[in-house]
């Protein structure tokens, strides 16, 4: 499992590539400002309601995530990726968002399937399912990927200039789709 995190940590710039554009130059990494808590209501199962006010996302997940955030100068002006990271026993909870420079413009049916791609390759898998979806009027893209030893359920959506990732991987035959199905049907976005 430690590999396994270490990996995905390390490849987490670019596999769950939330910007999904080339870029050429390193990446540097900006310390994640950490909002004071506010008490965190918590469902009947223990899991919190998480909400970036910043994200403008909400989300069930077992604890309240940890957050990074890197800066990547680019060809098309630079983006800010922000990734959450939640982990319990067996599995691992990752919500991510790119905000892009203003002046970059890209094709979202494209950017659903390069987020999709990378992070595929970036986590060293094989794709074995994936579906395109419309959840709350936003378009998505929702697949399956698995390694010698783990599975990931990843969904990508666009919302108004902004794709958001988030997936849950766990081990090979450890399927709980009660679990994934909290997780993924509790991630609520909005344009505002």
């Amino acid at each position: 499992m430690k590999r396994f995190l270490a990996i995905l940590l390390a490849t987490s710039g670019l596999s769950l590539s939330i910007g999904a554009q080339e870029h050429t130059r390193p990446r540097p990494t900006v310390p994640a400002a950490r909002p004071t808590p506010a008490p965190t209501p918590v469902d009947a199962g223990g899991w919190v309601h998480f909400n970036s006010a910043n994200g403008r996302f909400s989300v069930l997940v077992p604890e309240i995530p940890e957050e990074k955030v890197e800066a990547t100068p680019s060809d098309h002006g630079s983006y800010t990726t922000h990734l959450f990271v939640v982990r319990d026993t067996k599995n691992v909870y990752l919500m991510a968002w790119v905000d892009y420079d203003p002046s970059f413009n890209f094709n979202r049916q494209s950017e659903l399937e390069a987020n999709r791609d990378n992070f595929v390759k970036g986590v060293k898998a094989t794709l074995t399912s994936t579906r395109s979806l419309n959840i709350d009027g936003y378009p998505v893209i929702e697949f399956t990927a698995d390694t010698a030893d783990r599975m990931f359920k990843s969904r990508v959506y666009i919302v108004g200039r902004r794709p958001y990732q988030i997936v849950i991987g766990y081990p090979k035959g450890a399927d709980d789709p009660v679990t994934v199905d909290k997780f993924f049907n509790s991630f609520k976005v909005r344009l505002n």
